[in-house]
């Protein structure tokens, strides 16, 4: 049935329509981080309604980073998009819109609380990552069949989940499926589910669900395997030493060295591509080992300079408390000399107290000032000791290249002197039935053997410097980055956001005694 407002022009989420919504929030009282005041900053927003407003696209929303709470429910919504930003969300209703598909949750991993309750979805998906889902309403939409209920056994923290309303739930055997096969599930289409009913349904299916807990746990230790590969990856990655666990750098270089690879055919090349082997991957590993190492005592300085950056914060937000209770305390014994219900604060209390004020800004300002020049001092030691390491780690691994650079040399004019010597054999048919086609073409004369040399030397030595290159122009932008940030965004934000508390701290104790 059509709702009386799907009449009206469907609409965006445009700028005016949220300032509106957290306006809206700010009358109701509802938004207390952002006083009425203030300029509005959608960053400061923790909840936001836009329900009712005949939404069709989801928009704009990337503004909201500390979004915990978000309201959309009776919009005409087609699809979900829009939340990749909305990390720390935990509650989201997307109920009486037309979504046909679950997708757009991937970012959401602290939502607990999902509804979507009347659209037009037909299969549970896409929600992998909602590990701390517990409450779930997915009723009035078309949901039809069991692999939907199967797919609801991999949320472990899942404790009430609605149903009601989808072609699923009118057939006979639903309920007592259901709370068989979701044990974690204690409310089911809001009523509690008994013990006694329960057990009963699991020997009904007790066959059925030993066979789904089997292919579980395989389908577990698959998953697993990915993961772990995935996270070793990424460790390397962060070590910049990807791929040189194994021989993946030697193969990439005659891989698509078309040139060497018939090279490599010539009498008494066997045992020099061994040995060319051997001692290129030992270099290799040795440069894995030590890239390893390397991370971990990045690792390490990194962890030791943010516990000294917290443990620097924590001491100044103790100083600056302590600074404050003094002032309450002082501000207290002050007024209390005063008849306040009668006369109000007297000229000469409003004085002093408004120096006491000024000599509270400038002591929390200086107590900030000198945790700046502790900061600072503590980032120049931090940037030089990381920096130290970067170098330290980018010199011997420049040892390390031009060790296979040599290598690759060596193995360069060893293959030439063998493709000289077969050249002459050829030339005096003693290799007739030796080579393919296409490779005797090469020992036709000594010039086409040295160009194909040539040719492959090259193509060995443009891989290897690609390596290089690599992996010290990312080791330099991660440096880069990292202190970037920490100067520009964590301790710059830190800092005036710092002095904003200062300047609202003494503009509301201000404004205190003005009241008064």
């Amino acid at each position: 049935m059509a709702r009386l407002y799907d009449a009206i022009e469907p609409e965006v989420i445009s700028m005016s329509m949220l300032q509106y919504a957290i306006e809206s929030l700010r009358a109701d009282g509802e938004s207390l981080v952002i006083p009425k005041d203030d300029k509005l900053n959608y960053s400061e927003v923790v909840v936001l309604r836009l329900d009712f407003r005949n939404i069709l696209r989801m928009e704009n929303l990337w503004l909201f980073t500390n979004l915990t709470k978000l309201q959309m429910d009776n919009n005409i919504i087609e699809r979900i998009e829009g939340l990749e930003t909305l990390h720390k969300l935990t509650w989201l209703d997307l109920s009486f819109n037309n979504i046909t598909r679950i997708e757009g949750l991937d970012s959401l991993t602290e939502l607990t609380d999902l509804s979507l309750y009347n659209n037009r979805i037909e299969v549970l998906e896409n929600m992998d990552s909602l590990k701390k889902l517990n409450v779930f309403s997915i009723g009035n939409n078309q949901v039809g069949d069991e692999n939907s209920i199967r797919y609801l056994r991999r949320f472990d923290n899942l404790r009430t989940l609605c149903l009601r309303g989808n072609p699923f739930a009118s057939k006979q055997d639903y309920y007592v499926y259901t709370i068989s096969h979701l044990p974690q599930v204690h409310f089911l289409d809001y009523k509690l589910i008994d013990e006694a009913p329960r057990e009963e349904a699991t020997k009904k299916y007790e066959i059925q669900l030993q066979q789904l807990i089997t292919l579980e746990e395989q389908e577990r230790e698959k998953e697993k395997a990915v993961e772990d590969q995935s996270k070793q990856h990424r460790l390397y990655k962060d070590a910049f030493v990807e791929n040189m666990d194994q021989n993946q750098l030697f193969s990439g270089m005659f891989k698509d060295d078309t040139e060497g690879q018939k090279l490599i055919l010539v009498p008494g090349s066997d045992e020099l591509m061994i040995q060319f082997e051997q001692k290129f991957n030992t270099i290799i590993t040795s440069m894995f080992e030590f890239g390893l190492k390397e991370k971990e005592l990045r690792d390490r300085e990194i962890e030791d300079f943010w516990i000294c950056v917290t443990e620097a914060k924590n001491e100044n937000t103790r100083l600056a408390a302590t600074i404050v209770d003094e002032f309450k305390i002082y501000r207290s014994t002050l007024f209390a000399k005063e008849d306040l219900e009668q006369q109000g604060v007297s000229p000469a209390v409003a004085t002093e107290y408004d120096e006491a004020l000024t000599t509270l800004r400038n002591k929390l300002m200086a107590l900030e000032i000198t945790l700046v020049d502790q900061l600072e001092d503590t980032i120049q030691t931090f940037e030089r000791n990381l920096g130290e390491m970067v170098s330290n780690f980018t010199e011997s691994m420049r040892a390390n290249f031009s060790q296979i650079r040599e290598l690759q040399a060596y193995f360069n004019d060893s293959i030439v002197n063998l493709c000289v010597a077969t050249v002459e054999r050829v030339m005096k048919g003693e290799l007739e039935d030796e080579f393919p086609d296409d490779t005797r073409e090469l020992f036709a004369d000594k010039d086409t053997i040295m160009n194909a040399c040539q040719t492959s030397d090259e193509f060995h030595r443009t891989k290897i410097d690609q390596r290089e290159d690599e992996m010290f122009s990312r080791i330099s932008n991660w440096l880069t980055t990292m202190m970037d940030n920490i100067h520009d965004e964590e301790e710059y934000k830190r800092n005036r956001k710092r002095i904003i508390e200062i300047s609202r701290l003494i503009d509301y104790l201000r404004a205190d005694i003005e009241d008064m």
